[in-house]
């Protein structure tokens, strides 16, 4: 949708990244995040771990609230305090020009199976020039995540249910690309790439909740949004969503957290 309105406005080589992010990860390519994205979150859920690896003494200089002091810039110390749900936002950050331990500690978790990890762009030095509030002393030096759902989103068992056809009175939406879903799909969902929903609310039942899913949960929550200004009433999947082949070749969701 985006590369349409791109070229709508005149440019000739625009492309597409179609594995998008999981694929770029999976590669053990850093990503990283901005001041505007902790703010976000502290205006949503505010439920991310923040971890600051510099000196103790430039830490009780100044820091990010809510970051962990990661001691000796050492994340293994941390590992044990690490929630298990793996889609925990984790933002990581030293100062700028001094990524090298942010760097090894996006790559450690990464390894340990998170997959929302991000290095804070321009470190802490980003977040004073923004204006930002610091915080001084000690940072903390105990992770406290508390995992919430985001406005719209459906807690996992609920779709693991929906998933399996345990459940009759909600419906699902897949908005997935053609080819993935041709590859493998959950058994009755109803299929719509999200670039044809806009015109296509019509072919979605009214009288039941829909759950929308792609494959990441990022398109699936774009969805939710048209089908709440259509006053469809929805909800969205949040996870690394994938496929089994059961014996008999019947596609079996999983979707991780």
């Amino acid at each position: 949708m985006s590369a349409r309105k791109a070229e709508a406005l005149g440019y000739k080589n625009v492309k597409v990244f179609h594995a998008g992010l999981p694929a770029w990860k999976k590669a053990g390519q850093p990503v990283v995040s901005n001041v505007a994205n902790i703010e976000n979150l502290n205006k949503t859920d505010g439920s991310y771990i923040l971890v600051d690896f510099r000196s103790k003494d430039e830490i009780e200089k100044g820091h990010i609230p809510k970051a962990v002091a990661a001691p000796g810039g050492d994340v293994n110390a941390l590992k044990d305090q690490f929630p298990k749900f793996k889609r925990a936002v984790t933002i990581l950050y030293n100062k700028e020009g001094n990524v090298a331990a942010a760097l090894d500690a996006y790559k450690m978790i990464s390894g340990w199976g998170y997959n929302q990890v991000s290095i804070l762009d321009g470190g802490f030095d980003a977040w004073q020039k923004a204006g930002k509030q610091v915080a001084t002393g000690p940072a903390q030096t105990k992770i406290a995540y508390v995992k919430k759902l985001a406005p719209g989103e459906v807690d996992l068992p609920v779709f693991q249910k929906l998933a399996s056809g345990e459940s009759k009175d909600k419906a699902v939406l897949d908005v997935r690309n053609a080819d993935e879903n041709k590859e493998c799909a959950i058994a009755g969902a109803i299929h719509i790439p999200l670039d044809q929903l806009e015109g296509r609310l019509a072919d979605l039942p009214k009288d039941k909740e829909i759950v929308i899913h792609c494959a990441t949960g990022i398109r699936a929550e774009m969805a939710q949004n048209i089908l709440q200004k259509a006053g469809l009433k929805s909800k969205f999947v949040k996870g690394d969503l994938s496929f089994d082949r059961d014996p008999q070749g019947k596609c079996i969701a999983k979707i991780a957290e």
